[in-house]
């Protein structure tokens, strides 16, 4: 009789239960050499779980049974095929429709009999059931983990750290550390991602990281930079970890990576100052127009404009009982308008706030521990140490203090969004070259240092950035 032997373990399996690869290669081939089976082939799934078939020898398992190859399966257990049972009744199913039997070494079971095949099936929800159980504590202890601030290192140690095991300690790696702040300090200068990448690999030659365009992107999108990590939605600040740079620099670089995705949505369009003209008789943005002029109903020439949406989208129960009437600016006109005054401007430095260093961080510190001081307030109630008056009346407090943190947070944060992630060295360079620049290049100096440009009739006044 040919036979095949299966075996299966996860890395918890075999640390936790014994279930090594070689322990049951060997018993099951003892079994098959008294058997006086031939073993056609043995069939090793290493470091998979029992959640679905989804594993390379089981694949070639079922792909051999289909093909007549085999005749007898042998498993050490039947929760080593599947943990579900419905894989594993779809499996005994699949064996006996080509006439394979199936035979587990540690479970006696005959499936030729309705009480064998009853028996198939409560071990199989047994093992089901095992593995919900472990996977749900599994889950809870990761979830106690992430509270307490403790980051799990999922395999290999993000870049800029090394995973230390005897301490469970994030270490920084001090080359790799000056490389995320270097590459933080380069993207909110103005570096795209791939030129970031350019930068890396001709500056950092030893440091094998930067192997393609977009290397760059988890790094500075990640907030763990910052002393921070999310488990599920909740920002949690990490305790077996230093920073390797503020706070306050992670969200700089993600209003950067803000701007650039809305820039990138309007890099195509035919306007030098979308998103900045604002009317002075009625407060409304300003948009662009395109016309084009036929001649014996082909085009002749297309041109383009400026308006007050209220004049040139007008519609009654938006914009009121008539349209605007501010003046409308062929695109061309008002763009040079704007650009002689970006070279003309005369800047030294920014006029936008400054966030206060740290105190995001502080509050959000502050906050983490409010929330457990809110959970051992219900375990106090629970076990009945205090009255429900006492316990409301602190949740109470704990709570406005939490929202009245959280309200200072996202004051700071707008503040932070409004600030200059450019020097004005850098800026004064860009006016420099202006003339001779692409109108993309344009478009995002004028971006860097407008706030509004605000036109009544036939003035044109510029809010700056800096002054």
């Amino acid at each position: 009789m040919r036979a095949a032997i299966y075996c299966r373990v996860s890395t918890l399996e075999q640390a936790t239960e014994g279930y090594s690869i070689g322990v049951q290669k060997e018993k099951l081939a003892k079994y098959a050499e008294l058997q006086s089976y031939e073993i056609e082939d043995i069939y090793s799934d290493e470091g998979f779980s029992g959640k679905n078939l989804h594993r390379p020898a089981m694949e070639r398992l079922i792909s051999d049974v289909k093909s007549g190859r085999i005749d007898i399966v042998l498993i050490y257990k039947l929760d080593r095929l599947s943990r579900h049972v419905k894989d594993v009744l779809e499996l005994v199913e699949l064996f006996d429709k080509f006439s394979v039997t199936l035979y587990s070494l540690t479970e006696n079971l005959d499936l030729s009999s309705p009480f064998g095949r009853a028996a198939l099936k409560m071990s199989a929800t047994f093992s089901e059931l095992e593995r919900e159980t472990i996977v749900e504590r599994m889950q809870m202890g990761k979830a106690a983990r992430a509270r307490s601030g403790k980051y799990t290192c999922p395999g290999k140690s993000p870049f800029g750290y090394r995973l230390n095991k005897e301490t469970d300690r994030m270490e920084i790696v001090p080359e790799e550390a000056e490389a995320v702040r270097d590459m933080y300090d380069k993207y909110i200068a103005g570096y795209t991602f791939r030129k970031l990448y350019a930068y890396c690999k001709e500056k950092y030659p030893d440091i094998r990281f930067f192997s393609n365009s977009m290397c760059c992107k988890p790094v500075i999108e990640r907030p763990m930079y910052a002393g921070y990590f999310y488990h599920g939605e909740e920002l949690i600040k990490a305790t077996n970890y230093d920073p390797i740079i503020s706070y306050e620099t992670y969200l700089q670089a993600q209003e950067v990576v803000k701007r650039n995705t809305t820039k990138r949505e309007h890099d195509n369009t035919p306007y030098l100052l979308t998103g900045l003209v604002f009317c002075a008789k009625c407060g409304r943005a300003y948009c662009g127009k395109r016309r084009t002029h036929k001649v014996n109903g082909k085009i002749k020439y297309t041109y383009t404009s400026y308006g007050c949406v209220a004049r040139l989208k007008y519609k009654s129960d938006e914009h009121g009982i008539k349209p605007c009437e501010n003046e409308i600016y062929p695109t061309e006109e008002l763009d040079k308008i704007v650009e002689n005054m970006v070279q003309n401007i005369q800047f030294t430095e920014f006029t936008a706030p400054q966030a206060s260093t740290g105190l995001i961080d502080k509050l959000l510190l502050e906050n983490g521990e409010l929330k457990k001081q809110k959970e051992r307030l219900l375990d106090l109630y629970l076990s009945e140490a205090i009255d429900k008056d006492t316990y409301t009346s602190r949740f109470d407090d704990i709570n406005k203090q939490i929202q009245k943190n959280l309200s200072v947070i996202d004051s700071e944060k707008q503040t932070l969004s409004k600030s200059p992630t450019v020097s004005i060295e850098y800026l004064k360079q860009r006016q420099k070259d202006f003339p001779n620049s692409t109108k993309k290049e344009k478009r995002r100096l004028i971006q860097q240092i407008v706030k509004q440009i605000i036109v009544d009739g036939d003035k044109v006044t510029i809010n700056w950035a800096v002054k």
